[in-house]
């Protein structure tokens, strides 16, 4: 059970740094949009990027265990 908080927790935390970056990542690109401007928003597509294949896994690991756990009668 410990592992399942532990996981719930970590997904959580991804999920809130993902919103985060998205607002940067947009603001940003308003920003450059507005000035005229050009501003390199490789990197924080990346990280976004990064963090989306992190919380892909770690929904289907959830996912996973729920369905084992279904399969079960322990659910």
């Amino acid at each position: 059970m410990k592992k399942k908080n532990s996981d719930n927790s970590e997904l959580a935390q991804i999920t809130r740094e993902i919103r985060k970056l998205q607002f940067y990542f947009n603001m940003l690109s308003g920003l450059s949009a507005s000035c005229g401007v050009m501003i390199p928003l490789d990197s924080v597509y990346t990280a976004i990027r990064e963090l989306s294949d992190q919380e892909a896994i770690l929904r289907q690991k959830a996912k996973d265990h729920s369905d084992y756990l279904g399969e079960k009668g322990l659910n």
